[in-house]
């Protein structure tokens, strides 16, 4: 029997990895713990694994729990994907930033607006840690929580289970050379990237055993831009649309692909989203209204948009449950499948958010970054990106910095520490120290009920 303990049970992640456990543990006998604060969630899942052991014919078990010390117990592996504070906490890191000029189209990863995230989540992630090394030191730990690169770093420094970051960027960069080249499939593309997680760079690609940068310079031509190749418009895993126009920006200034979803890339830099750009205002296909700035038409997904979304959750379960939706199919995400490579030696390459043990050299030890990994009996091991071009180490750099001075100052409750780091963000280039500092206090108190300091 495989012992898999969720860290929390999302309407939103858990029906979809449920299937990808039973697609890759086919002969194996499940128990699946589902800890979480808001115990219809996990009533409601534990209800939606009953109808998953009736169509695919297993018998495993599910278990909802409030104790989150009982759910680790004997646990093989670990699954986290939970938000502290919700949506209305969400609210609050984009609300505060904008009154300072600051645009946050996402919220979750880098700005002020990640930098606030974070400081709530990582004491929640700390004391996971703790539980994690008291109770199953040997589980493997499969983090999808945002910032990922601050939570995941969190988890690390706090105790020796192997643990991985998981995000998308991986497939929608393979994605975007795949539709670029024409290519039917992934299987002709190598690729390297390295970076942190949401501003990944490809280093180096082939296609088949060919220099994939040389061919897309001959694709683009000599005066050509990006744009001239690149699709209008993506989709990504969970339903986000990027047009790519700053990918295509930083491209034709870098001359290497960063990654494609330029909601999360933009808040890695100093010219998109700050100084009060210029808005338009929109409607999706559902009739939920976003914004978007004019330059490079980067979208921000309306937090009300996102509560509506969330308020639909339990009928998009109930309805698995009665049948009148089929039930999810397996996903494109290996996090299930990193799990069977730890748990039966079964060696895996795929994509990693790790301490930087100096698998990218150029950026500081122990920031978390994204690079390819080796996966199996013995753990986690990153492979190393030695020849990062300088101008994209000192474009991650400022966020690589920030970052590990976010977790080390929430850990530490170091104050001085933590206001380094929004100071040094590139985002609040265009503020004074004094406008920083009152923005930081704000975002601080808005965060009290999670994290408080001395």
């Amino acid at each position: 029997m495989v012992n898999v303990c969720f860290l929390g049970s999302g309407l939103a992640w858990t029906p979809r990895l449920l299937i990808d456990l039973v697609s890759v543990f086919k002969d194996e006998k499940l128990d699946i713990r589902l800890v979480d604060i808001n115990p219809e969630n996990a009533d409601l899942i534990a209800r939606y694994g009953a109808v998953v052991n009736r169509q695919h014919g297993r018998r495993d078990r599910y278990r909802p729990l409030a104790d989150r010390r009982a759910g680790l117990k004997g646990a093989d592996a670990v699954i986290i994907a939970l938000s502290t504070g919700g949506l209305d906490a969400m609210e609050q890191d984009i609300a505060i930033p904008e009154k300072y000029a600051i645009f946050a189209t996402v919220g979750d990863t880098a700005g002020p607006s990640g930098w606030s995230r974070a400081v709530r989540n990582i004491p929640v992630f700390a004391a996971f840690a703790e539980d994690l090394e008291a109770i199953c030191p040997k589980a493997f730990v499969t983090n999808y929580t945002n910032p990922m690169s601050a939570l995941s770093a969190t988890l690390q420094l706090g105790c020796s289970n192997p643990s991985v970051g998981l995000c998308h960027a991986y497939f929608e960069t393979k994605d975007v050379i795949k539709e670029i080249f024409g290519l039917p499939d992934w299987s002709r593309i190598s690729i390297s990237v390295a970076g942190m997680n949401h501003f990944t760079w490809v280093v180096d690609f082939k296609i088949g055993r060919e220099d994939g940068y040389r061919l897309l310079r001959e694709r683009i031509g000599r005066r050509g831009s990006l744009r001239d190749v690149l699709p209008k418009e993506s989709t990504d895993e969970i339903g986000f649309t990027s047009r790519s126009a700053l990918c295509c920006d930083l491209y034709d200034a870098f001359g290497y692909l960063p990654y494609p979803a330029d909601r999360h890339t933009s808040e890695f830099v100093s010219f998109a989203l700050c100084g009060r750009p210029e808005r338009t205002t929109h409607r999706d296909k559902d009739g939920n209204q976003f914004e978007a700035i004019r330059y490079c038409a980067i979208r921000r997904t309306a937090v009300a948009a996102r509560k509506k979304g969330m308020a639909n959750r339990p009928r998009n379960v109930e309805a698995y449950i009665s049948g009148r939706t089929p039930l999810p199919t397996r996903t494109r995400e290996t996090g299930i499948d990193m799990i069977a490579a730890y748990l039966y030696n079964r060696p895996l390459f795929d994509v990693a958010n790790l301490l930087n043990h100096g698998q990218v050299p150029g950026l500081p030890a122990d920031a978390c970054v994204e690079t390819l990994a080796m996966i199996d009996g013995l753990g986690v091991r990153p492979l190393l990106v030695d020849r990062v071009p300088e101008p994209l180490l000192e474009i991650m750099r400022p966020q690589a910095v920030n970052q590990k001075w976010t977790v080390e100052g929430v850990l530490k409750k170091d104050r001085d520490l933590l206001f380094q780091a929004l100071y040094n963000d590139p985002m609040c280039r265009h503020l004074k120290p004094g406008e920083i500092r009152r923005m930081g206090e704000e975002l601080l108190k808005a965060n009290r009920r999670w994290f408080k300091l001395p």
